[in-house]
């Protein structure tokens, strides 16, 4: 917002209202960015901005960035508070079962052929899911310069492939 704006109705909350309403603040211009004004200025020249700015003067304690600073502190504290009860129950479910699952491994005889079988197919099932992953693109060794997964095998197929076969 600068001196020729005029959006009263708006941070009134009346024009598009909005649950938690609206917080005005005013942003250093270009010309203050290259006139060096540092942020602590800006704030002064905010504040003293809705203070005496007619429109704005009846809501200035509800304006500005320190405000804004406060309401969205405020939202994440809530939101924090109100997400970390499920958060910590479902961290201990999760705890709880790879505590059974340590617990089902701490009996392993490796002379146990059923007990080796079912090691093998776990073993191969996830490799099955971490190769599928990489085919999609969606591994967690997604490598960001080149291609991989299915996009590389794509280009091999429809670049080097055809060259290939005429050889």
């Amino acid at each position: 917002m600068d001196e020729g704006t005029d959006a009263r109705d708006v941070l009134e909350n009346k024009l598009l209202p909005l649950r938690r309403g609206y917080v005005g603040v005013v942003n250093r211009s270009q010309k203050d960015i290259d006139g060096k004004k540092d942020i602590k200025a800006a704030m002064v020249a905010e504040r003293k901005f809705f203070l005496s700015h007619p429109a704005y003067r009846h809501i200035a304690d509800r304006m500005g960035t320190p405000h804004l600073q406060k309401v969205l502190n405020q939202q994440l504290t809530n939101h924090i508070r109100d997400t970390l009860p499920n958060f910590r129950n479902k961290l201990q479910g999760q705890l709880l079962s790879i505590e059974h699952e340590v617990e089902a491994y701490k009996n392993f005889k490796p002379e146990d052929p059923t007990r080796k079988t079912k090691a093998l197919l776990q073993m191969v099932q996830q490799f099955a899911v971490d190769f599928e992953k990489r085919i999609e693109g969606s591994g967690d060794q997604v490598d960001t310069l080149e291609l991989s997964g299915g996009a590389k095998i794509n280009r091999i197929f429809h670049e080097r492939f055809p060259f290939e076969i005429v050889k």
